[in-house]
């Protein structure tokens, strides 16, 4: 049976959650309905805030693509995240890829907003306003894990 989406948006959100409280980060989960913000995240020692926006994929989020090759993808909405480009949000993309069924535990990519306006402006130029956030399996790996993680402490001053 497949869950819903908001289990799975959830299950998303706390798994980011978690990931960067292993970081020693302060993470806060606001209400719901806070548009552009899943999570709030500061250092320990307070500083800058950063907003993110987690977008989670099943299964579905890495697919062959004939004129790009690999790609990952996870469907975001183009015109907000446009009209949200700002250096204090990023984007945490995670792809589940089966867990916690399966053996393999989630990725996570901490993309900025200006990457994500970058390709969605791309995608808006002749599609509706839901379409895919993608990158390059090659490109994605300066988002992955640990290296996106360093990207996005040094946002965080």
């Amino acid at each position: 049976m497949k869950p819903a989406t908001a289990i799975v948006g959830a299950c998303g959100e706390h798994y980011v959650a978690a990931y960067l409280s292993g970081y020693n980060l302060i993470v806060a989960m606001p209400r719901g309905g806070i548009p552009g913000s899943d999570l709030f995240i500061s250092k320990e020692k307070g500083g800058n805030a950063i907003r993110v926006q987690v977008k989670t994929a099943r299964t579905e989020a890495m697919k062959n693509d004939r004129e790009v090759g690999k790609i990952y993808l996870w469907r975001t909405n183009a015109t907000a995240a446009i009209k949200r480009n700002d250096r204090n949000l990023w984007y945490a993309y995670v792809w589940l890829n089966g867990w916690p069924t399966g053996e393999t535990f989630p990725e996570v990519f901490f993309v900025p907003s200006k990457e994500v306006v970058k390709c969605m402006k791309g995608v808006l130029a002749d599609k509706d306003t839901w379409e895919y956030f993608w990158m390059r399996v090659a490109d994605a790996q300066k988002y992955k894990g640990r290296s996106g993680l360093r990207s996005l402490l040094g946002a965080l001053g």
